[in-house]
């Protein structure tokens, strides 16, 4: 298994860091870790540096962020970025978020640097991942001309969007928000499965009552419960999402 988008650096994960990433050892492959702002590139780096063979780490930012982040600060997030694009499996997450954010000046601003991470991955070579909460579609029109391997990550959009999605080659990642989830059930069922990665998003969108705060471990619980609706055995499921991960990203295990 691997946990294909999570946010370790997050200061939730100071106090017990190194035996959340023991347990994820016990029971994954890989874990890719989304850098968000350059502090949180600093220590996902740091992480990737002391796990070469685990960790693996994209840069961008959020989307909320990026409504109301300015030029300066943009060219300042990409001094920090770029002395470190050999070390990244991928670009994002990035891109529009109509949950968050109401004000069309703010979209206007996240599609702006949207469209420039886009630039940037086409020209480094580096795979793309998308935040796209509430805005799939929009975000899908933007991305039509985009030449480079796409992941939309945390899927949470309709059936048809997500069809539309997979018919461009681009990949959708499932996390907790999956489970119990009919509406999303659906779509799991539609999208071809060499196009599912399977991620916790951690440490939010915990899939356990007892315990608040997410972890990569318990992207277990995504990847049984995908096996279960798509009528595999979970090893099975566990390999194929796997793969998908690896190839996407261009892991080396």
């Amino acid at each position: 298994m691997i946990d294909a988008h999570c946010h370790l650096a997050s200061d939730k994960f100071d106090p017990d860091r190194d035996q959340v990433i023991a347990r994820a050892r016990e029971r994954l492959r890989a874990v890719v870790v989304s850098a968000t702002d350059r502090d949180s590139l600093r220590k996902s780096l740091s992480l990737r540096r002391r796990y070469p063979d685990f960790i693996y780490v994209t840069a961008g930012v959020y989307p909320r962020r990026a409504a109301d982040l300015g030029n300066d600060e943009l060219e300042e997030l990409w001094e920090a970025i770029s002395p470190a694009r050999t070390e990244l499996a991928a670009l994002g997450e990035v891109g529009p978020d109509f949950h968050h954010t109401r004000d069309p000046r703010d979209h206007r601003r996240q599609f702006a640097v949207l469209e420039r991470f886009m630039a940037q991955a086409e020209a480094w070579s580096l795979p793309l991942v998308i935040h796209a909460r509430k805005a799939e579609a929009a975000a899908l029109e933007v991305l039509a001309g985009h030449r480079g391997p796409v992941l939309v990550h945390c899927y949470g959009g309709n059936r048809e969007t997500a069809k539309k999605i997979a018919a461009r080659g681009f990949y959708l990642s499932f996390s907790p928000i999956l489970l119990g989830n009919a509406e999303l059930e659906d779509v799991a069922r539609e999208v071809p499965l060499e196009l599912i990665l399977t991620e916790t998003d951690s440490p939010a969108l915990s899939p356990r009552p007892d315990e608040p705060r997410n972890e990569p471990a318990f992207v277990e619980m995504v990847v049984s419960h995908l096996a279960k609706l798509l009528q595999c055995a979970p090893d099975e499921m566990a390999a194929i999402t796997a793969a998908n991960a690896r190839r996407f990203y261009r892991l080396t295990r």
